[in-house]
């Protein structure tokens, strides 16, 4: 009875980390087991009466915020096509945590997590420095890197994001070894390599939101963990070195993340004129104010964007001099989650996203004030630095984002509020 007892608490391990290699090459796996997980989760709390997680401030947030998108859904203009993305929503509040609850109750997890993310980011690197060195050799053979950039996708997919999955799941890796507690110099010394490596392969993919989330996560790391300072400038000028010579011998990458003529932020005192990051951003932007101006408590409903966009009333022809074709609004997001929050959820769903980043900084910030004005140490362990700053990129407002209802965000960030939530939101007596 103990052996199937530890089977079954490894099986439920295993198939919870198998999400992170699944999320790099297959997201409808990554979704069938987060979905079948959730549903096991769900009957095991109820069956073993563990309705503590209630007492829970995240969750009731959660829960509150998962009504609203179901009444919002309910008031919109196509209730079935809103509540594909709402009503599922759920499973990602049970998932996080599943996550939290496997943390402190399954010995196996953590192991089998790190090893999971270990080998996938090692794989992923690999591929991505293949993938780049083979497309650049074609397009140095027509002549086009002048003109064209290198793009890193996912395996066996044509989603353009491998930096994004690397940069969001990168600090879960360093959390949970540090959470291990079994370090060994071998292996420190390839987790610094694998760092190294795995922001060439960000800044390689041409995202330049990954590669800004890649700072900012880098920035507040290296100001508020506690480590060496000599190792600390040697870390910060070894990137630096790295970089640099990646922009001045890559001039598509340097134009990409640096001198692209299309990132811009042009405020002026004429409204029209304003520009946020490119034209066709700004584009969305002012469509996603639109549909929130016409429903600002409850929004248009999940889903609804890209539906009203091509509504006139919201749609949105955005004329840019010495460019004859105006940049139209409609996609199937606005491409920042608090604007679709807010068109899609209104105002009451923005900013009960919105408490996430304002927890985070205000954390973030009582350390500061503590280093700088009372001279005081933090009283901050490592790991919750690094935790802290990979749930600020979910929470990020001020870059574009993906489809806040999408699954593949949705999963990649409910594992890194799980560990979130475990570290600042565990009801004391969670066990």
């Amino acid at each position: 009875m103990k052996d199937f007892k530890v089977l079954e608490e490894k099986a439920i391990a295993f198939f919870a980390c198998s999400v992170v290699p699944f999320l790099s090459f297959s997201i409808f796996f990554a979704d069938l087991i987060c979905t079948l997980l959730s549903i096991f989760f769900l009957f095991y709390i109820i069956k073993k009466n563990h309705f503590i997680f209630y007492k829970n401030i995240f969750f009731l947030i959660s829960l509150l915020f998962y009504f609203l998108s179901l009444f919002s859904s309910f008031l919109s203009e196509e209730i079935l096509f809103s509540l594909k993305s709402s009503l599922p929503f759920i499973r990602i509040i049970i998932f996080i945590f599943l996550i939290s609850f496997l943390i402190e109750n399954n010995k196996f997890f953590l192991k089998f997590f790190y090893n999971f993310l270990k080998y996938t980011f090692l794989i992923l690197v690999i591929y991505g420095l293949g993938q780049y060195i083979y497309e650049y050799y074609i397009l140095l053979l027509n002549n086009t890197t002048h003109i064209s950039y290198v793009r890193l996708a996912l395996p066996f997919s044509d989603e353009e994001k491998l930096g994004s999955y690397l940069v969001r799941l990168y600090g879960l890796l360093i959390a949970v070894y540090i959470l291990k507690k079994n370090y060994k110099k071998s292996e420190n010394i390839f987790l610094i390599f694998l760092t190294l490596f795995t922001s060439v392969v960000i800044l390689l993919s041409g995202e330049r939101n990954s590669f800004f989330f890649l700072i900012l996560f880098l920035t507040i790391c290296i100001f508020f963990i506690k480590i060496n300072l000599k190792f600390k400038i040697t870390f910060i000028f070894s990137i630096l070195i790295i970089f640099l010579l990646i922009f001045f011998q890559n001039t598509s990458v340097s134009n990409r993340i640096l001198f692209d003529k299309n990132n811009k932020l042009n405020f002026t005192s004429n409204v029209n004129e304003i520009i946020i990051f490119t034209p066709q951003h700004t584009a969305h932007y002012l469509s996603g104010y639109k549909m929130f101006l016409d429903k600002p408590f409850i929004g248009q409903g999940p889903r609804m964007f890209r539906i009203l966009c091509n509504d006139q009333k919201f749609n949105v022809k955005l004329k840019i001099k010495d460019i004859k074709k105006p940049y139209d609004s409609c996609s199937s997001h606005p491409h920042s989650t608090y604007i679709q929050l807010l068109a899609e959820t209104g105002i009451i769903g923005a900013f009960l996203f919105s408490l996430g980043f304002f927890h985070i900084v205000y954390f973030f910030l009582k350390q500061l004030l503590l280093r700088i004005i009372f001279k005081k140490k933090n009283n901050i362990n490592n790991y919750q630095v690094i935790i802290s700053s990979s749930a600020l990129l979910v929470f990020w407002p001020f870059s574009p984002s993906g489809n806040f209802f999408n699954n593949w965000i949705l999963i990649i960030n409910a594992l890194i509020i799980g560990f979130y939530v475990n570290e600042f939101f565990k009801y004391k007596n969670y066990k």
